[in-house]
């Protein structure tokens, strides 16, 4: 077997403030009905998130081995998944061995298994010269979190990168993402207790149901005044109401907010939140966190304003 190189990409994390799920109409129909499913909202993409590394043999037949932070894992069916779309492509036969270095929590609503997926798409297209645009392999990369219910549209604005509006849900070409402007200053300093798995919530048409409803609110609310501490503000509103927030989780929102954040809210989903802070409150909030509980793993990142890319 001939070994077809190295490449590597990198994806920020993306983290979900709030979100409203809803079907794709009418332009939606020509999609399986499998990923009709999509989500307006909004968030930030961090520079904390996932490095990949893509390596490929010529072989008799087709293969992808996912390892993740240096253990092989089977269960990243969003990888595999994006692997083999990208493999029916090329024009040989490849075994492919995709390396994840992830730096965030899994499950938590930081946008790991979409970023997983597309950076490997992205170091998968160079490596193997499928010759596809940055918006064919959003597509793919959409479609692999979609159709595997690890998210409904993340991909899109890992993409883009900065403080996200998503305006319209779906793959790229029929999304509709918009920013609200910011200064590079801003740190979001993040914490987690453990994930809430996505599958749960989105198989469920009663919680689809409430959360698109809050969603819609918030929503409106953060378009009347496209602001920062109202996108804030917004989602803690929406996060209080659909009522996955736990007791742990607000209390730290307000342990931030006290210490001096822009604003908090819980991630989407996970038991996990991110305050929004001036660089130079940065270290007073972690502080103040620590104190809160010793269960949580607490980071602080700049917000990724470049998007996924090759390295």
């Amino acid at each position: 077997m001939g070994k077809v190189g190295c490449v590597e990409a990198f994806s920020p994390a993306g983290i979900t403030s709030f979100f409203e799920p809803y079907e794709l109409s009418p332009a939606g129909r020509r999609l399986p009905t499998s990923l009709r499913m999509a989500a307006r909202g909004g968030g930030f993409t961090i520079r904390t998130g996932t490095t990949t590394c893509v390596t490929a043999h010529t072989a008799n037949k087709s293969s992808v081995e996912v390892i993740v932070d240096g253990r092989r894992r089977n269960d990243f069916s969003t990888t595999e998944t994006v692997a083999e779309l990208m493999l029916r492509r090329a024009d040989r036969k490849f075994k492919v061995k995709i390396e994840h270095e992830i730096t965030v929590p899994v499950g938590a609503g930081y946008g790991a298994s979409a970023a997983g997926a597309l950076s490997a798409a992205l170091a998968m297209n160079e490596l193997l010269r499928l010759d596809m645009t940055f918006d064919e392999l959003g597509v793919l990369a959409h479609r692999a979190e979609v159709g595997c219910r690890t998210g409904l549209g993340t991909v899109g604005p890992l993409m883009v990168g900065g403080c996200i509006i998503q305006r319209e849900g779906g793959p790229p070409g029929l999304c509709r993402i918009d920013r609200i402007p910011l200064k590079p200053h801003y740190r979001i300093v993040t914490g987690c207790y453990g994930p809430i798995p996505t599958r749960n919530v989105l198989g469920s048409r009663a919680v689809f149901s409430r959360i698109g409803k809050e969603g819609r609110r918030a929503m409106r609310s953060i378009l009347e005044r496209p602001s920062l501490e109202n996108l804030l503000q917004a989602s803690e509103d929406f996060a209080s109401r659909i009522g996955f927030m736990t007791e742990r989780v607000a209390r730290s929102i307000s342990a931030a907010k006290r210490e001096g954040a822009v604003g908090a809210t819980q991630n989407m989903l996970g038991e996990a939140f991110h305050a929004v802070v001036e660089e130079s409150e940065a270290g007073g909030v972690v502080k103040a966190l620590m104190k809160v509980s010793r269960d949580m793993r607490i980071f602080s990142s700049r917000i990724d304003f470049e998007g996924a890319r090759l390295l």
